[in-house]
């Protein structure tokens, strides 16, 4: 038997390892890519343009029930100037300072052993020209952190219904009382059942709670406007001068 050269047999299988070599080198660098820094970038355009709200809010008449012009004293008093803070600067930096809000606070008298009505306490206005909006209001916590609900009773029951009207206002006010009493029959307000309802707060042995925190969505039409009113029952056990608030949101999304 004639033996090969050594060197031939080198030649031959020298080259197939230099193959493998190179084809393992390959596979290390493509499957592990923790070896490498990828980046990536698309780029995005935020453009904010400022304008006027869709819905507002509109002293209603009670509030100047005397007519004197003087809605800063007398049982009713809505007041739409303040602003509360967003609370954006206890967040840290960024956020060192803090944006203020619109913020409307409203005061209003309960009279011990009697019901009070209060049917025109605010206007919601849709101030655009063509689009529809749904709102509902919400009894929750302001920006603020100030919790929806806080009182310092300490003794009697009261209940406190907030209505909306079912119809627009702008040409004039609502004239039908919303007696708690008579849900079925209203038909210039909202009735009390879902989906779109009313307000109700609860005082029972001098502590205030929410009975019923939401109403609608109802739809808001352009150009049209929403009356707000107010129905208080007050018991006779309730006690001069201590006080109770809710705080509420009014929402709005288009239609």
């Amino acid at each position: 038997m004639k033996l090969k050269p050594q060197n031939e047999y080198n030649k031959k299988y020298s080259g197939s390892r230099r193959v493998a070599y190179f084809a393992a080198a390959a596979v290390l660098f493509v499957g592990a890519p923790v070896l490498a820094s990828i980046l990536v970038q698309n780029f995005t355009q935020f453009d904010t343009v400022v304008a006027d709200p869709p819905v507002t809010k509109l002293q209603g008449a009670d509030a100047d029930y005397d007519g004197d012009g003087d809605d800063s004293t007398g049982y009713l008093q809505v007041n739409l100037g303040t602003t509360i803070s967003n609370d954006d600067d206890t967040l840290g930096t960024p956020g060192a300072d803090a944006t203020q809000i619109s913020h409307e606070e409203i005061s209003f008298t309960c009279f011990r052993g009697d019901r009070t009505y209060y049917t025109d306490v605010m206007q919601l206005n849709n101030t655009t020209a063509a689009e529809a909006w749904d709102v509902s209001l919400l009894v929750e916590p302001d920006l603020a952190g100030n919790p929806a609900v806080e009182d310092t009773f300490t003794a009697g029951d009261a209940d406190i219904w907030l209505f909306t009207s079912a119809i627009d206002s702008s040409g004039g006010v609502i004239t039908e009382i919303p007696n708690p009493g008579n849900y079925g029959s209203l038909t210039e307000w909202q009735n009390a059942a879902a989906p779109n309802g009313a307000i109700q707060m609860e005082v029972v042995g001098g502590t205030m709670s929410v009975a019923q925190g939401v109403t609608g969505p109802f739809t808001l039409p352009a150009g049209e406007q929403r009356q707000i009113g107010l129905v208080v029952d007050c018991g006779a056990a309730m006690v001069n001068g201590e006080t109770g608030t809710f705080r509420m949101t009014v929402s709005a999304t288009p239609n």
